[in-house]
């Protein structure tokens, strides 16, 4: 991991063309990432080690910046849009199990925290620009791979004169050896990521994008286990697409254009059944006999179409102007069956509730326009710009401004501080699961942040940043006055709550991240992160409660050495402040047999403390200009017990054991024990 302070502008593809900013921008090469413990190589879980990221669980490879969730990230890759580059992630979520971008076909990632100039689409929280390797010298390059995420293999081949083709597979294993991984059910999954780059001429270059990802798994409780704490059958499958083209002209020494053109696609379905259908077992039956009754049905159709072009100009030898243009076409095409509603656990009444079953069809456009412009003087920096954003559905049209301040006190030292906001527009799904959920508006964040870097030494570089972060128009419940969209649980495998909403909640984050990073020689880096932050949000009571990942203090410590030309190793150490979450209404719990939670008490109580250890180790062997890697290592080497949350145990309720003592029926879950790491690589 390396940081820096600067804006990027999303169509800038080299460090030359990029303006001063203010705001902090980590950077992680793909030797960073695959080489990393606790992480499967996987992109999305390295990013969790990042100052101001926070995780749902370890079987989550989910990136929650500084309080916001999962849709508020924005992806590239290569500078393309992509709606999610994640495995079995639900619709309204960037989330998954695993990455579908393999780490081997990257060159690096940079990731912007907050404060991100006006050329990003506006999201909430948080940028993550994948930029995909790049052929070294002309030489192909061929490898194969197989380890816990998967086995695959990647190619890359010079192309015509001054181009080059990349082309990378994965397909995962796990299903060949167990038929569970602590979620009653084992993933499936397929990608493929392939890129073509083309420069006609000097000042032209073109690049075609195409990523692809297919997945599915099947979540069946076991009906036997007294201690099984679900009891809903799921079966979900998916897939999803993107594909885009870039076209880059630098028109002189001192300005360029790039134009984007993508489309993806994305499709899930989702059946679920419940084995105890209200809770109900007959007297003298067996659950066996029990039958399976269907719950609830999705089938979901997302397209997006973007075409923008971003401009540069440097004006100046101290001025620079960017600007652009975008536009999005959306395709919704959804079918959403649950038409018992359900016991909600959200509610002591026991008759079932929401029930909803929803059919929108149709297109909608949003369309962007930006400025940013860059002056320096003598020591100093200042970035102002702003983006106005008009969304057809719900007709609305916002104006979010950028302002940002650099100062270089030193060589070694520098500030900046500066302010920004963001609007974005609930998901899809969350706007018309109910006819008053399409009133909803544009969530709003704004962004304030100001922070240090320092560079002692060489090699050694320390960076300070505070923020403040506060969200107007946060979707909340009209039934449940406590209750944020914020602090709603996606749970794969559960049974999926809609409820009615209006865009009257507020929040806010706040907090201080320190981070420092210590290299020698290229043989041995360090990297250390702590930060302090509180995270609340506030329902349509207007009473401020715990966000679902307010954690007070995270800390991240890790090492990665090269023993020698063949041997290297690596570890990892997180500790976090216990996991907030809310406990059960226990009078209702225990009378209707079920989880009933107390919404007064919102994530009022927390558990104990997160501590993990990784480790790793690799051994490589020369062949010629071949060469195999070999690698081993523990997740969670200490096997700690860690807290993931409560549970209710509905099969020990039917044999009258909650009536004895309610602590029959409340587990507390875990997350995941000691597990291997193991893997190796074959270069060509």
């Amino acid at each position: 991991m390396r940081f820096q302070s600067s804006v990027v502008v999303s169509g800038y593809e080299d460090s030359s063309a990029k303006p001063g900013g203010a705001t902090t921008q980590y950077h992680a090469t793909s030797k960073e990432i695959e080489s990393s413990a606790g992480t499967y190589g996987d992109l999305s879980r390295y990013l969790q080690l990042f100052p101001g990221v926070v995780f749902n669980s370890d079987e989550s490879d989910d990136v929650l910046v500084r309080g916001g969730n999962p849709i508020e990230n924005l992806y590239l890759l290569d500078g393309i849009e992509v709606p999610n580059i994640n495995h079995i992630a639900t619709d309204a979520t960037t989330g998954g199990l695993v990455s579908m971008i393999d780490s081997s076909a990257i060159s690096n990632v940079e990731f912007l925290t907050g404060g991100y100039d006006a050329s990003y689409e506006d999201r909430l929280s948080s940028v993550i620009s994948i930029h995909s390797r790049e052929l070294s010298g002309r030489q192909p390059y061929d490898a194969v791979d197989a380890g816990f995420i998967g086995a695959g293999f990647i190619s890359e081949r010079p192309f015509l004169d001054n181009g080059s083709i990349l082309v990378t597979a994965h397909r995962s294993l796990l299903n060949l050896f167990t038929n569970n991984i602590g979620l009653s059910g084992v993933p499936i999954y397929t990608n493929a990521l392939s890129r073509a780059e083309w420069n006609p001429t000097a000042n032209d270059s073109l690049s075609i994008d195409s990523l692809t990802g297919i997945d599915s798994i099947r979540i069946t409780p076991d009906r036997d286990d007294p201690f099984e704490t679900n009891t809903i059958d799921t079966q979900y499958s998916g897939w999803r697409l993107t594909n885009g083209i870039r076209w880059r002209h630098m028109y002189s020494r001192d300005g360029f254009g790039v134009w984007t053109l993508s489309n993806s696609e994305q499709r899930l379905n989702i059946d679920q059944q419940d084995q105890l259908f209200d809770d109900t077992l007959s007297p003298g039956a067996n659950r066996d006999d029990n039958p399976l009754v269907p719950v609830y049905s999705e089938s979901t159709h997302d397209g997006m179409t973007n075409l923008r072009y971003d401009g540069y100009q440097r004006l100046a030898s101290d001025l620079a102007f960017a600007f652009g243009a975008s536009g999005h076409l959306y395709r919704i095409a959804y079918s959403v069956q649950q038409p018992y509603g359900e016991q909600s656990p959200l509610s002591t009444d026991p008759t079932r509730s929401d029930a909803t079953s929803f059919f929108p069809h149709f297109w909608t456009a949003e369309t962007g326009y930006y400025g940013q412009v860059t002056k320096t003087f003598r020591r100093w920096s200042l970035d102002a710009g702003g983006r106005f954003q008009q969304f057809s559905f719900g007709d609305h049209l916002t104006f979010t401004p950028r302002v940002g301040l650099s100062y270089q006190a030193s060589e070694r030292l520098a500030f900046h501080a500066g302010g920004a906001e963001y609007q974005q527009l609930p998901p899809f799904l969350e706007l018309t699961s109910y006819s008053q959920n399409r009133a909803l508006k544009p969530i709003k964040a704004s962004h304030f942040t100001a922070g240090a870097r320092w560079n002692p030494v060489r090699g050694m570089g320390v960076n300070l940043e505070l923020y403040q972060k506060e969200y107007t128009a946060y979707p909340v419940s009209t039934e449940y006055p406590s209750l944020s969209l914020a602090n709603m649980v996606d749970t794969l495998g559960q049974e999926f709550i809609w409820i009615p909403l209006v865009s009257m909640g507020k929040g806010y984050a706040q907090g201080i991240e320190l981070s420092t990073e210590m290299r020698w020689a290229d043989r041995l880096e360090l990297q250390a992160n702590a930060a302090m932050a509180l995270d609340k949000f506030a329902g349509l009571d207007g009473i401020y409660r715990r966000g679902n990942f307010d954690y007070p203090f995270v800390l991240n410590l890790a090492g990665q050495t090269a023993i020698s030309k063949r041997y290297a190793a690596s570890w990892r150490y997180e500790y976090t402040a216990g996991r907030p979450y809310t406990p059960f209404a226990e009078a209702a719990s225990v009378q209707q047999n079920r989880p009933v939670y107390d919404l007064n008490r919102m994530n009022a109580l927390r558990g104990p403390f997160y501590s993990r250890l990784d480790f790793k180790a690799s051994r490589m062997f020369l062949f010629g200009s071949r060469r195999l890697s070999l690698y081993g290592g523990l997740e969670n080497a200490m096997d700690r017990n860690n807290f993931l949350g409560i549970a209710w145990t509905p099969r020990r309720g039917d044999v009258g054991l909650c009536q004895k003592s309610i602590t029959y029926c409340i587990s507390d879950q875990d997350q995941m024990g000691i597990f291997p790491d193991l893997g190796a690589m074959f270069v060509f």
